[in-house]
């Protein structure tokens, strides 16, 4: 071996990344529900708020 490297990950950072692509997905998939009329505004209103809330962005 010609270099002896010393990789250190932060998971918490990782951990963050993962939270907020979860978020991005469940809310992604809450607008196609809305756009294919499965849902109507006010249920899309109050998931995306219990969403954000249990993500804690709001």
């Amino acid at each position: 071996m010609l270099h002896d490297y010393e990789i250190e990950v932060d998971n918490s950072k990782q951990l963050k990344n993962n939270t907020m692509l979860n978020c991005s997905m469940e809310l992604s998939l809450l607008n196609n529900l809305l756009r294919e009329n499965l849902i109507i505004e006010e249920e899309h209103i109050e998931i995306k708020r219990k969403i954000l809330k249990d993500y804690k962005l709001l």
